[in-house]
């Protein structure tokens, strides 16, 4: 039995609902739905069209819905509704949602004609889950400013600031209704509208009457491109670059940028791109209740190797059956305390999302243990692999020059399918780990060491099976280091004695008899290649465990 309720708060009537509040009517529902995925067969009454909360019921649920209901029938298709129907018309909801084509429900809407509740036609292949989480969105929206949630807005204002350090402007977030979301820290060169647009959370109506006249809204609204406005001394505004946030063909709000007095960056335009779509993840994932965990979570799932990829690559609107790559991003090990790490962390993320968004609308930000990992779809397996090595190398560059970071990044193979990603993983951590060794060295894919990182793993795997163990190599090096070390370092500069002796700066004699004395002790023979192979990656093994 299924009996699930979502929406504003029941326990207060509509008109005593917060003073912002919009009401939500079944059309505006409706038109989010999509036509393909529901079709109104039957509008509810004038008086009846305002929708205060989402209910889900099954045939067998016996609990009572309220006015102001809209509900989802799951469970019985078409007529086998019927009787469902006629127990839920006692409530008065403002529509039903039942699966089923015009013709299939005629017997329901016969019962329904004259009641005063719609009846809604949904698709047979849409999910109940989807449809249920749109209506609850748009309910979302109708709550006052005021609601909003604290991490919303600490993800918005923290958006707004790495945007205007990035751009060395002043930024202002702001909803489709003009209320001010998030913003920069203000300094003494903000103009008179970003000023009275922070003190009353609102742009002044005189200012957007202005910017309406001008037509730019029309070019905001008309795509994912940012606009230009110049300075207009008599107002008191300063140049200006604004861009709408889309979620799909729906516009969440806008993002306006101030020039300071620095005067603004020359890849502005892109960052506002990035920042705008950016944006637009962090008020969907508000809307859907999502939390700074299912960042995590989504990044975990999708290189999961399980089922969990193609449900979580649906979602976030990512083909699983494309080529993608995956980058982790590393800020070493930070001396701070534990809340200076977690902010440091989320800065960086804020400038990788804004970033990798600009680079691909679809990229996934998030961390996977103490990096920030990004993996980017829809590839091309040719050509993308010089444009990300760019994209990373602005990602580390911005990373130190705007938050002091020194980071290193990890560039992955692109893989021929972003389900298959998941393999690189340990590939893509190997390449950290060579990072590591070298500090002054920033960015590495894992074409660039990729010889490096395959020994490692081979050493990996050596390492974990006691059974590889030679008897003679493990006695040799735990009774005579400096004959293994010796042994090593000739194996190393491929048999060649005077190199040998110089790098360890003893005489070549020496070499010869320690050499000799390893064969003896070890009991091998170096003109054999599989026991020189052996040799070498045992005793590679043994100076890695730091026994020497």
């Amino acid at each position: 039995m299924i009996s699930t309720r979502r929406g504003l708060n029941k326990d207060v009537r509509p008109e005593e609902q917060a003073g912002d509040a919009v009401r939500v009517t079944l059309s505006d529902i409706l038109e989010d739905i999509g036509v393909d995925n529901a079709r109104l067969l039957m509008a509810p009454g004038p008086e009846n069209e305002h929708v205060r909360e989402t209910v889900i019921v099954d045939p067998e649920d016996g609990a009572a819905v309220e006015p102001g209901s809209l509900v989802f029938l799951v469970g019985a298709r078409g007529r086998a509704a019927l009787p469902k129907v006629r127990t839920l018309l006692a409530g008065q909801p403002v529509a039903i949602a039942i699966k089923g084509s015009e013709l299939e429900l005629a017997a329901v809407r016969e019962v329904m004609n004259g009641t005063g509740t719609g009846l809604i036609a949904v698709a047979g292949g849409v999910r109940w889950d989807q449809l249920e989480g749109i209506a609850v969105d748009r309910l979302r929206e109708s709550l006052p400013s005021g609601d909003t949630s604290t991490l919303m807005q600490r993800d918005l204002f923290g958006i707004a600031q790495t945007t205007a350090t990035l751009t060395h402007g002043h930024v202002v977030i702001e909803d489709t209704a003009n209320r001010v979301l998030a913003y920069s820290p203000a300094s003494n060169d903000v103009d008179e509208l970003r000023r009275l647009s922070i003190l009353a959370r609102r742009g002044p109506e005189r200012y957007q009457k202005l910017l309406k006249e001008s037509g730019v809204y029309k070019h905001l609204q008309a795509g994912e491109v940012p606009i230009h406005i110049p300075a207009n001394p008599e107002e008191g505004l300063r140049e200006r670059v604004a861009i709408a946030i889309f979620a799909g063909r729906r516009i969440l709000g806008y993002i306006w940028l101030q020039e300071g007095t620095q005067g603004l960056a020359a890849n502005t335009d892109r960052i506002m791109v990035g920042s705008a779509r950016h944006a637009a993840i962090e008020l969907v994932r508000h809307r859907n209740e999502q939390s700074q965990s299912m960042r995590r979570d989504r990044v975990s799932s999708l290189l999961s190797g399980t089922a969990q990829i193609h449900s979580q690559a649906q979602s976030a609107g990512l083909d699983p059956s494309r080529p993608a790559a995956l980058v982790l991003v590393s800020s070493g090990s930070v001396h701070q305390s534990a809340p200076g790490l977690q902010l440091q962390r989320g800065e960086l993320a804020n400038l990788v999302s804004i970033h990798a968004a600009a680079y691909r609308p679809g990229a996934v930000v998030g961390s996977l243990g103490l990096e920030t990992a990004i993996i980017l779809p829809d590839l091309d397996p040719v050509k993308s692999p010089a444009a990300i090595s760019r994209l990373v190398n602005v990602i580390v560059r911005d990373a130190g020059a705007h938050l002091d970071l020194q980071v290193q990044a990890a560039i992955g193979p692109v893989v021929d399918r972003l389900d298959k990603l998941h393999t690189s993983l340990e590939h893509v951590r190997n390449v950290l780990t060579v990072l590591s060794t070298d500090p002054q060295r920033r960015v590495a894919s894992f074409s660039d060491v990729e010889t490096t990182v395959l020994v490692t793993e081979l050493l990996d795997l050596v390492g974990s099976r006691q059974e590889l163990r030679h008897k003679g190599i493990t006695e040799l090096c735990e009774r005579h280091p400096e004959f293994a070390t010796t042994l090593l370092a000739y194996l190393e500069s491929f048999g060649d004695v005077n190199r040998c002796a110089e790098d360890l700066v003893i005489h070549r004699n020496t070499v010869h008899y320690r050499l000799r004395r390893s064969c003896e002790v070890a009991g091998i023979d170096l003109q054999d290649p599989g026991q020189r192979l052996l040799a070498h990656l045992q005793i590679r093994l043994w100076t890695r465990s730091g026994k020497n």
